[in-house]
């Protein structure tokens, strides 16, 4: 399996597992009497394995990461911190180059 087969494979069972928790949900909410459309006990046992599915997905992914060279600068697990140290770094770094580009009223009244 290559590494984007995987991806789209975690990020279908992500959404699987949320379709469940949804589920899940709806058929706890049902009014004394009646039965809940779906058994939770079967969406609990799907959910179990599908979030079994995930872990080994996550961990087969992680496991490429570590070994993948990155364009001969180590792995990708090693460049990862860098590429998240850099988007955070630009979110929080204040935006003190950009100027406006006109003057406002209230700027050119001097005193």
């Amino acid at each position: 399996m290559k590494l984007a087969e995987a991806l789209i494979l975690r990020a279908d069972c992500q959404k699987r597992i949320a379709q469940l928790k949804a589920r899940l949900l709806v058929n706890a909410k049902v009014q004394e009497g009646d039965a809940p459309a779906e058994t939770p006990q079967e969406l609990i046992a799907e959910l179990g394995r599908v979030s079994t599915e995930l872990l080994d997905l996550i961990k087969r992914i992680n496991r490429t990461n570590s070994a993948a060279a990155f364009a001969g600068r180590g792995t990708i697990s090693d460049r990862w911190p860098s590429v998240m140290y850099l988007r955070f770094s630009v979110l929080l770094t204040p935006n003190w180059r950009r100027r406006p580009r006109f003057r406002t009223a209230a700027s050119r009244v001097r005193k």
